[in-house]
């Protein structure tokens, strides 16, 4: 057997069936020789082996078996036939049923598709029915017979020669084994490819889909993701399993903070940060720093949300994060607690590199705010320290920017949230009737369901029309009212 030949590969398996071949294995022997080789000597359990040995893949395995049930459509597919070969560490257990015709795809008992461990864990039921048929079975490994002449040998050599080449022989025999552990694995490209798919979706449908039904959604993929890194993996599947427990973490804190439940958030994020950690990876602290620096401002910590963001610009990570969403929430914590300068710089650093053309597509459109958003972060945060006109002129980009969005990809809140905020500023320079405006048509349409920053913004507008500025004036009073109903009114 050559040595370059992984064992259990196809060029393995190749070699074996040549070497039966020349010993006069008929062709029809040769599967049941090549998987007793397989689980003897490359320890490969026996579902696998067999269908190793049988030359297929797992689509083509699963089509065998909706074919032999005669139905094509049957639902057999080739993840749940890797998830039966897991079991009984991890996967799922297959019914006696499924072994059944399993063996008829490849050609053998179904008792020979079961091992020691498959056994143990088996229901007394399946265990009565193995015992109960005639069938053979191979389960128990026995160890390679010492030939004749060896034992011989070794009985006429002097004790010391003999102990001493029991030493060579030993020293270094796991060492092959130990380095085959590192192929071996719970997860597959397959597997992978969809957790991402599935985040990117969930990070697309966010602006358009209840919050409860995508964090409900994010959770079974951390569930999912948590139970997978409890096995072995590949050290680069082990990092992509880290880094989708990290996104998954990070998005379920962002959305958790939305319908107002802080410490869960939290919480989420310290899971989020500390998957970073073990995966070591600069986009994945951005994303989390991002989460982090937006859950903190609305809880009410600004400095620390403007130090999360700070800390999340010094991990670069090319383009597929770009700086933006960070300087702006470094400017909104700073905002927080009337930070002017320190505000102003930001909005400069982001002035500087601002894109008006810059979307929130691709892999990263959670994090990547659309330019909507964008200007409406700045105005907020200019109009925290007074600067009411250059805040004006950001909100009227921000609506702007807003309704050229197709539906899909408009952010529902943020046409509250933009209108709120607009009023705000026409308060500050002294125009009620154009705060009325802005506000009066959110108020005829309905609140409704919203994230609970809307709520914060609303009742915000409402206490600054109560002020001793306006207390006076009967259209302040009535919208005021009319502010405080809609905001009992709202449910995150």
């Amino acid at each position: 057997m050559s040595r370059q030949a992984k064992p259990g590969s196809k060029p393995y398996r190749a070699q074996l069936r040549e070497r039966l071949a020349a010993l006069g294995f008929p062709e029809a022997a040769m599967p049941a020789q090549v998987a007793r080789n397989l689980i003897v000597e490359c320890r490969i359990p026996p579902r696998t082996a067999w269908r190793l040995a049988s030359e297929l893949s797992l689509d083509v395995a699963a089509h065998q078996y909706n074919a032999v049930t005669g139905d094509p459509r049957a639902g057999m597919r080739g993840t749940r036939i890797w998830e039966y070969e897991q079991w009984p560490e991890r996967g799922v257990r297959p019914t006696v049923a499924a072994l059944r015709v399993l063996a008829q795809v490849y050609g053998t008992s179904w008792k020979c598709l079961l091992g020691l461990r498959d056994l143990e864990q088996l229901p007394a039921k399946d265990l009565a029915e193995y015992h109960a048929e005639a069938e053979p079975a191979a389960v128990a490994v026995p160890e390679a017979a010492v030939p004749p002449a060896r034992t011989a040998a070794r009985a006429t050599a002097p004790v010391g020669a003999r102990v001493e080449a029991r030493v060579d022989e030993e020293i270094g025999a796991g060492a092959l084994d130990d380095a085959i552990l590192l192929t071996k694995t719970n997860v597959d490209d397959v597997q992978l490819d969809d957790l991402w798919a599935d985040l990117d979706f969930l990070g697309g449908a966010y602006t358009r889909t209840a919050p409860d039904s995508i964090l409900g959604q994010l959770a079974v993929i951390a569930d999912r993701t948590a139970s997978l890194l409890k096995g072995r993996q590949r050290p680069k599947q082990t990092q992509d399993l880290l880094l989708i427990g990290a996104k998954s973490s990070a998005m379920m804190a962002w959305i958790a903070g939305d319908l107002g439940r802080y410490r869960r958030s939290r919480e989420l994020n310290s899971a989020a940060w500390l998957y970073t950690q073990y995966a070591d990876d600069f986009l994945a602290r951005r994303w989390v720093r991002t989460s982090q620096a937006r859950v903190a401002f609305w809880a009410g910590n600004g400095i620390e949300s403007a130090k999360l963001a700070a800390d999340g610009l010094n991990y670069h990570a090319g383009g597929r994060l770009t700086d933006a969403p960070l300087i702006l929430a470094e400017a909104r914590g700073w905002s927080s607690v009337q930070a002017e300068r320190q505000v102003l710089d930001a909005i400069a650093r982001w002035t500087a590199i601002e894109d008006p053309d810059l979307g929130a597509g691709g892999e990263d459109s959670f994090f990547n705010i659309t330019k909507d958003r964008r200007h409406y972060m700045a105005g907020n945060s200019l109009l925290s320290v007074g600067q009411a006109s250059a805040a004006l002129r950001e909100f009227t980009t921000a609506r702007e920017a807003f309704e050229k969005l197709s539906l899909e990809n408009r952010w529902e809140a943020m046409d509250p949230m933009i209108r709120i905020d607009t009023g705000r500023a026409h308060l500050r320079l002294d125009d009620l009737e154009g705060a009325a405006a802005q506000v009066e048509p959110l108020l005829d349409a309905g609140v409704g369901k919203q994230p609970d920053m809307v709520r914060a913004t609303l009742k915000l507008l409402a206490t600054e029309l109560s002020g001793p500025r306006w207390r006076t004036a009967t259209t302040a009073r009535n919208l005021a009212e009319a502010l405080l109903d809609a905001h009992a009114s709202t449910h995150p």
